[in-house]
């Protein structure tokens, strides 16, 4: 039988990639299998991918994201990287999955290159080379892998492998944030409240906060608690205070466990002294420094 021409096959992936996101993984492998042994690299890597996050079989994925970063493929390359460096499907190989990781980075892959620095960065799978991390990063922060670019900015934030620069640590982070990357919003944020490496703007260093916080981080809601407790940038407000501080104790916050048991031991901010509830969260933050 002939191969599929190239419209047909786009069709027909495009087709398994909406029964996949139907919930119908069955009706997306019967459209890949047949592409798939053909040798069509896209229907490969998408059997891949079926398989390891629809049907959790990593084993078998790892076999078509194989034979499609063979033909190379630079999706497949990075996900295979993965399942090496996660020793999922496949043995854990640290090595090959660097090497898988910067076959794909040199495809201009920003995914990959965010792996392959992360792996720069701690001497994992070989060498430590913090000039190259700082490379990798850069190449996919500029292509708007928005990981990339707000690790860059912790970098440049905390002079990790580069001149500390709280400018441009600012101008990554508000790259990321902009993607909606909590932990950025959160850094981007902060840097606003104190006018550091950017222009002081309490009002708009809330609404990052806010946003990062929304999204579950931890350090964004405590830093809210302080905020209304201090009146920093809005109206001091002591039931808006003990909110973000209850959020921030949810998400394992141990600065904001601590505040909740001096304010439930003592009193104050509207909150009456309860033993009871100051004892829970003693034992919760001594859990979690136990872990």
């Amino acid at each position: 039988m002939g191969a599929a021409t190239p419209a047909f096959a786009q069709k027909a992936v495009a087709a398994a990639l909406a029964a996949y996101n139907r919930g119908e993984p069955a009706a997306a492998l019967r459209l890949l299998y047949p592409l798939a042994d053909r040798g069509d690299r896209e229907a490969q890597y998408t059997l891949g991918m079926v398989l390891e996050f629809g049907l959790d079989r990593p084993t078998e994925a790892a076999v078509w994201y194989g034979r499609a970063s063979d033909a190379g493929h630079a999706a497949a390359q990075n996900s295979l990287g993965a399942l090496h460096y996660d020793g999922r499907g496949v043995e854990r190989d640290h090595a090959r999955a660097r090497q898988l990781y910067s076959a794909a980075a040199k495809q201009n892959y920003p995914m990959a290159q965010y792996n392959l620095a992360l792996m720069l960065g701690i001497g994992r799978g070989g060498g430590r080379d913090e000039t190259s991390m700082v490379t990798w990063l850069t190449r996919a922060a500029e292509s708007g892998y928005d990981r990339a670019a707000a690790q860059l900015g912790r970098l440049y934030y905390e002079g990790l492998g580069v001149e500390r620069n709280t400018a441009t640590a600012a101008r990554w982070f508000r790259g990321a944030a902009l993607q909606g990357h909590a932990e950025a919003q959160y850094y981007l944020g902060s840097l606003m409240q104190k006018g550091e490496g950017i222009p002081r703007n309490l009002e708009q260093a809330h609404q990052w906060l806010e946003k990062a916080a929304d999204q579950g981080h931890g350090p964004a809601a405590y830093q809210l608690g302080l905020t209304y407790e201090m009146g920093l940038g809005v109206a001091a407000n002591a039931g808006r205070s003990l909110h973000y501080y209850r959020r921030a104790a949810e998400a394992d916050h141990a600065q904001a466990m601590e505040r909740l048991v001096q304010l439930y031991e003592s009193g104050g901010m509207g909150v009456a002294p309860d033993p009871g509830m100051a004892q829970l969260w003693r034992l919760r933050l001594a859990s979690q420094k136990a872990d």
